[in-house]
């Protein structure tokens, strides 16, 4: 009696493990299976921004009031950056250029360079289009940064950018803001997608030079410019 009891016992106990041991393997093939589906799955990028680092190569814009460097630069960098942060945030990200120089092979000629960023801009069926460069007055004390744009279709991403760079940026280290303005820009007119272009600094203030010439102040921008983009984009204005 107790012999069989025992037997019992013992083949009860093998049947627990052998099902527990079913149904770890199952939950293991499951959560493989899961993976692999999601995956499989993966979203598709949000949408498309085109980032254009304004000049390059032979055209380098304006330079610094107080070290020469150059706009081109400048553009380029801050440009690089934005783009990282718009993927970061799962949008498609294209560049107009990505080196330091201009956006054609060969001898330098304005017009095609210019050429060749719209192309670049209507081929990418954006949904954004930021034109990215440095300003430069007569007057030396002007600083800040200030958005223009060309099309009604672009006048509200225009205002959204402006204010939230006024309060993030212009206000509180300037004390002002700035309006937008509104003329004819080839870049901006050449998508029907918003488009704006952003004077991120003065190169004609020393002070200005000095901010945009460091890499922690381009990210800070950079980013605020990111957020002000991602608001308008969700209809969610700050």
């Amino acid at each position: 009696m107790f012999k069989v009891i025992k037997l019992k016992t013992l083949l009860i106990g093998i049947a627990v493990l052998v099902l527990s041991a079913a149904i770890v393997t199952a939950v293991v093939l499951g959560v493989k299976k899961a993976k692999k589906e999601e995956k499989a799955f993966s979203p598709l990028p949000k949408q498309t921004i085109v980032i254009d680092a304004g000049h390059g190569g032979a055209d380098p814009g304006v330079t610094g009031v107080k070290t020469g460097i150059k706009e081109s630069d400048l553009n380029l960098k801050m440009a690089l950056i934005l783009g990282d942060l718009f993927s970061s945030a799962g949008y498609r990200s294209v560049q107009t250029r990505y080196g330091e120089g201009s956006t054609m092979e060969g001898a330098f000629d304005k017009s095609k360079d210019m050429e060749t960023r719209r192309s670049v801009i209507r081929s990418s069926d954006p949904a954004l289009v930021i034109s990215i460069h440095m300003n430069k007055y007569e007057d030396a004390s002007r600083r800040g940064v200030q958005v223009f744009y060309s099309t009604e279709e672009s006048a509200a991403f225009a205002e959204e950018m402006q204010a939230h760079l006024n309060q993030t940026m212009n206000e509180p280290t300037l004390g002002r803001a700035f309006e937008t303005i509104r003329g004819e820009y080839y870049i901006a007119e050449s998508s029907d997608a918003p488009s704006i272009i952003i004077e991120c600094a003065f190169l004609s203030n020393p002070i200005d030079e000095s901010l945009i010439s460091d890499s922690d102040y381009r990210l800070r921008l950079a980013i605020e410019i990111e957020k002000a983009a991602e608001r308008y984009l969700s209809g969610n204005p700050s």
